[in-house]
């Protein structure tokens, strides 16, 4: 293209000189590499590539066509790098096979002359000298190595294969460590590279440890404890073991006289340690009088950084000063494990909480490699001592920060408060906050756009994890002036239009970071207009209704009802019907009951509630956790209600309002969710739900139980939960436009017995959710099994299955790396990005897709 361009120009411009050609082609040049960098897709909001993967980048003949690699080397630190530039999706997902080759390896025969690692992570993206670079990143041994082979792991025939070598890539290291020599009375275990940083760390917070060295056993090498009972005797200490933390913390919290079994103390002072526990057990003494709570936080924050959530026996050690007990450190077998989140702290003590949540912070912040590894002048040696023998052992720094961001996303939860509108009007405004997170927060203030404060509460009302709580806040004169209306030359709030503007400042009890929430509009039972919804007084709107007030029962005169216009049962009563009753809801109608429902039909005399005209609205249940009762009632052609801003997503709607379902049907409703059941119990069995315009049942943080029920010709899911625990057995499920069975948002199902046919996917589990599961058959689907992370405040999930048939499934199992699935105590094979591979890209199809094409 430059060539013609340029040989164009001489032909019509003869008498052009030299160096004005030269700066024409020089800027044709410019232009085009500007226009490729642009057609690559060059995103100038990435981070900047770390200065010291561009020092890398320059040192390594970079070819843009392919991938190309080179190797870092810092003190205690190595990593295999490998670049690729203007990545695509795929380009950015690959493997890598790595085989590094030792010095002097003389192997015995048939032993391989290299060791295996793999490049698995996809590749970090970052901008560097007007280029985008994907950077895969493996931190690998020290030890002395001649050469390193890659191979980039193919998919199919026609992809193009990429390989490199890179000799003598490190510096020789230095071989001498000392180590002891084994004694009689020692304890042994594998080495861990990461045991001296994490014991470094925890002396700066005064916490004790076993102290260890090295033993070499014939050909192995290992680390090395005098026994804990004479640590004790040579040291005088008292420590006490409790094997199940679990078990123990739960007895704390209820101060149990059990407690005292849970720990075994010795040494001298064991009397005076038990009498704490007994002290704390008989409510005679509060937790910081028995546990140096600030240190146990420190603990188990720096736990957190440098491990997963495993469950390793606790040792104590009795402070002969202090006269408390303190965190001592004897070992683990999980220190070096990435962490997936961080659980909510099993200790609910308010004080401890607010000391735990204090250190996540602070360990967040921490830097471990420049305070912990840099100063420690024989860590390298170590390491590569310990390498000798194992290899596989690496020191990761990746790991660490990796883990530290983990630390500090548990913290940000930014999306897991959830701040729903009951009302407003100019003078004040109510809403509902639940905290979703695992540690409790406080409200600070009401911003307009995040930036404007519009008013500072002059209270900070602490959210109790897991806790609901609702707030009314006096609005100043000046709120409605924020909100101009250029057309009209107006103020004034305008519900639709400005609530989205409207912003919580909150922040975690015991931080200072201010996140921000925004105000939901009207979604569950909020009031609005002629407050329709929240009316409490008994209504007679209906020239049927029967209200017997000596019962407590409102029914109708007749078995025939047509209602179209709202119907509001009031609180206080049993709504009613009998076998048989028919009412068929028109354009305009809805029932709205603040009481639990009484609806029992019989085998030949059904109750139906259903839509002629196939405008009318459904039913929505607020009885303020009483029970309602169902049984053998149809609901047909409804949708769901709706009134001004105010409305539901189903057709049939259980709000805080538990329910038995027995013979129920629900069928042909033109709405998001068939059965909607939201923050209560429930038990359904015996039901079908079919002909749905999307999801059939969606369940948001409930627990219950479905029983020998069929699904049948569904848009969208068979069963959505969010939040909630189900147990369901006897299933069968058919047609389902989406997923069979979808576990969300840390829920549990524990299945048995169902079957899952001619559906998209059969079963999926996101985000932190657990599906356990056996008699599974699943036929003629187009994925069988999923787990994956979608929301990136959750986390992976599982799924254990036993006994699982597959007939006619066109993929089996697509689970993403990070989380698992065991059939049979087999784990099956992981892949990557599996959550951009759903929703309609090759799996699955979206809500609103479903809804759209129902229309």
């Amino acid at each position: 293209m430059i060539k013609n361009y340029a040989n164009t120009k001489i032909n019509v411009r003869l008498a052009i000189g030299v160096p004005v050609m030269l700066l024409l082609l020089s800027v044709v040049f410019i232009n085009n590499d500007q226009n490729n960098i642009v057609e690559k897709g060059l995103n100038k909001y990435l981070k900047q590539m770390p200065a010291k993967y561009g020092r890398a980048l320059e040192n390594c003949k970079a070819n843009d066509s392919t991938y190309f690699s080179t190797v870092i080397e810092d003190y205690a630190t190595r990593e295999l790098v490998v670049f690729k530039s203007f990545p695509d999706h795929m380009e950015a997902a690959k493997d890598f096979e790595v085989k590094l080759y030792p010095v002097n390896n003389k192997p015995n025969q048939n032993e391989k002359t290299f060791i295996e690692f793999n490049i698995v992570s996809n590749a970090a993206i970052y901008n560097f000298k007007g280029k985008t670079y994907g950077v895969f990143k493996r931190a690998l041994p020290f030890i002395d190595i001649e050469k390193i082979s890659l191979e980039k792991k193919i998919l199919n025939k026609r992809e193009k294969r990429w390989r490199d070598t890179i000799n003598n890539p490190f510096s020789t290291l230095e071989k001498a460590f000392s180590y002891a020599q084994l004694g009689a009375k020692t304890f042994q275990t594998k080495p861990n590279v990461y045991t001296t940083v994490f014991i470094k760390a925890l002396e700066e917070e005064g916490i004790s440890s076993l102290p260890y060295s090295y033993a070499i056993n014939g050909d192995s090498l290992f680390q090395t404890t005098t026994t804990l009972n004479n640590y004790i005797t040579g040291e005088n200490e008292t420590i006490g073991t409790i094997e199940n933390p679990n078990k123990f913390w739960k007895n704390i919290n209820n101060k149990t006289q059990f407690l005292s079994k849970n720990i075994t103390f010795i040494g001298e002072n064991s009397e005076k340690a038990k009498e704490l526990i007994t002290h704390y057990s008989n409510q005679e003494l509060e937790l910081k009088d028995i546990i140096d709570i600030k240190k146990l936080a420190s603990f188990i924050a720096l736990k957190n950084v440098f491990s997963n959530s495993c469950n390793e026996k606790l040792h104590f050690l009795y402070n002969k000063e202090s006269s408390l007990l303190e965190p001592f450190f004897l070992g683990s077998e999980c220190l070096g494990k990435r962490a997936k989140y961080i659980l909510k702290s099993k200790i609910e003590n308010p004080r401890f909480v607010g000391f735990y949540i204090n250190e996540l912070d602070k360990v967040s912040k921490i830097e471990f490699y420049d305070d912990f590894v840099k100063t420690n002048l024989s860590f390298q040696n170590e390491i590569s001592f310990i390498n000798r023998y194992y290899p596989e052992n690496v020191y990761d720094v990746d790991l660490i920060n990796i883990n530290k961001k983990v630390v500090a996303k548990s913290l940000n939860i930014s999306s897991l408060l959830k701040i729903e509108l009951i009302s407003i009007d100019e003078n004040r405004l109510i809403v509902s906050a639940f905290n979703f997170s695992s540690y409790p927060v406080k409200l600070k203030n009401l911003k307009y756009k995040k930036n404007k404060t519009i008013t500072s509460l002059n209270f900070e009302k602490e959210i109790l994890s897991g806790k609901r709580d609702t707030f009314t806040i006096d609005l100043p004169r000046s709120f409605e002036n924020l909100f101009v209306s250029k057309k009209k030359k107006a103020t004034g709030f305008v519900l639709y239009k400005h609530i989205y503007d409207l912003y919580f400042g909150y922040s975690v009890s015991g931080t200072e970071e201010t996140f921000f929430s925004p105000i939901i509009p009207y979604q569950t039972k909020e009031e609005i207009g002629e407050d329709l919804f929240r009316k409490k007084n008994v209504i007679n709107n209906h020239k049927d209704i029967l209200v017997n007030k000596s019962k407590g029962i409102i029914t109708f005169t007749k078995k025939t009802i047509v209602v179209s216009s709202p119907l509001i049962i009031p609180k206080g009563f049993t709504f009613t019907l009998k076998p048989g009753t028919t009412i068929d809801v028109l354009d305009g109608g809805k029932i709205v009951s603040h009481s639990p429902l009484n609806f029992i039909g019989t085998k030949q005399k059904p109750i139906k509630i259903f839509s002629s005209d196939k405008k009318g609205q459904g039913i929505i249940v607020l009885s303020e956790g009483k029970k309602s009762e169902l049984k053998h009632v149809a609901f047909d052609n409804l949708t769901n209600l709706q009134h001004g801003n105010w409305n539901v997503t189903g057709a049939v709607t259980f709000y805080e309002s538990p329910v038995n379902l027995n013979y129920v049907e629900v069928s042909n409703n033109r709405c998001e969710d068939a059965l909607n059941i939201v923050r209560t119990t429930f038990d359904m069995r015996n039901c079908t739900i079919s002909n749905t315009q999307s999801d059939a049942f969606d369940g948001d943080f409930v627990t219950g139980t479905i029983r020998a029920s069929k699904f049948i010709n569904l848009g969208n899911d068979a069963i959505d939960v969010s939040g909630s625990e189900l147990k369901i057995s006897n299933l069968q499920i058919s047609n389902a436009g989406d997923k069979g069975l979808s576990a969300g948002e840390n829920s549990k199902m524990f299945v048995d017995n169902i079957t899952i046919s001619l559906s998209e996917i059969a079963i999926a589990s996101k985000d932190l959710s657990i599906i356990e599961g056996k008699n599974i058959k699943i036929k003629n689907t187009k994925l069988g099994i999923t787990a994956f992370q979608k929301k990136p405040e959750f986390g992976p999930s599982s799924l254990i299955m036993d006994d699982v048939e597959m007939d006619l499934v066109e993929t089996k199992y697509l689970i993403e790396n990070t989380s698992s699935l065991k059939i049979d105590g087999r784990k099956i094979e992981t892949a990557q990005n599996v959550k951009d591979r759903m929703y309609g890209v090759e799996f699955g199809v979206s809500s609103k897709e479903t809804r759209k094409a129902n229309k």
